[in-house]
C-alpha cells in the first residue's frame, strides 16, 4: 500500500560534500492512506513512525553512516497536523512540511574516500515483527508509541489523536537503495 522511493543525484559527486538524496512516499492503494513524516525522534528510533536511514560503502560493506544515538529521550508531542491523508496515487516528501525534519544521516554524510556508496531507508509504522528496525522490544508497537515524550494531550484531545494514529497502517517498508559515486 505504501511505496517508499529514494532519489539520488545523477552522475559522480565531489568528495567533501553531501549528496542530495530525496525521499518520496506514494499511496499505492485504492483508498486514503494516513501517514506521518519524519518527526522528532523518528530517525533515531525513539518514536513512531521510524525512518531508519543508512549509508554503506560498497566493496567492503561497511556502514559509514547511520542515525546518531539520541541525546535526550524526550521527543516533541505528536500533533494532529503531523498526520496526513494521501489520496490514492498521491506522493509526498516526508521530510518537508509542518513538523517534518530532514533525514540528518543523509544530509550530513560526507565521504572521506572515493567510491560507491549505497543509501538505504526503512520506514516502520509499528509492524508486528521481531526484526523491527530500531525497536526496543520484540512486540508490536502501541499507539501511544507515536505520542511523544512531553506535552502529550490528555482527555478527549488524546483520544482524538489516538484515533488518527489508529488510521495509519502498521507496516514496514524498505526503499530500493540508491547508489552514489563519489570522486
Amino acid at each position: 500500500m505504501i511505496d517508499l522511493v529514494l532519489y539520488g543525484p545523477s552522475g559522480p559527486q565531489p568528495l567533501g560534500h553531501p549528496a542530495t538524496v530525496r525521499v518520496r512516499l506514494r499511496n499505492a492503494g485504492d483508498r486514503d492512506l494516513w501517514i506521518a513524516g519524519v518527526l522528532d525522534g523518528s530517525e533515531n528510533g525513539l518514536r513512531l513512525p521510524r525512518y531508519r536511514p543508512t549509508v554503506t560503502r560498497l566493496g567492503d560493506g561497511v556502514v559509514v553512516a547511520s542515525p546518531a544515538p539520541a541525546e535526550d529521550p524526550l521527543v516533541a508531542p505528536l500533533r494532529p497536523a503531523d498526520l496526513r491523508a494521501l489520496a490514492p496515487g498521491e506522493s509526498w516528501d516526508p521530510t518537508s512540511g509542518p513538523g517534518c525534519l530532514p533525514l540528518m544521516t543523509f544530509a550530513h554524510f560526507v565521504p572521506r574516500r572515493p567510491g560507491r556508496y549505497r543509501y538505504a531507508l526503512t520506514l516502520d509504522t509499528g509492524a508486528d515483527t521481531d526484526t523491527d528496525v530500531g525497536a526496543d522490544t520484540d512486540t508490536a508497537a502501541r499507539p501511544e508509541d507515536w505520542l511523544g515524550g512531553f506535552g502529550v494531550p490528555a482527555g478527549t484531545a488524546r483520544e482524538e489523536l489516538l484515533a488518527l494514529v489508529a488510521r495509519v497502517p502498521r507496516t514496514r517498508v524498505v526503499a530500493d537503495p540508491v547508489e552514489v559515486d563519489f570522486h
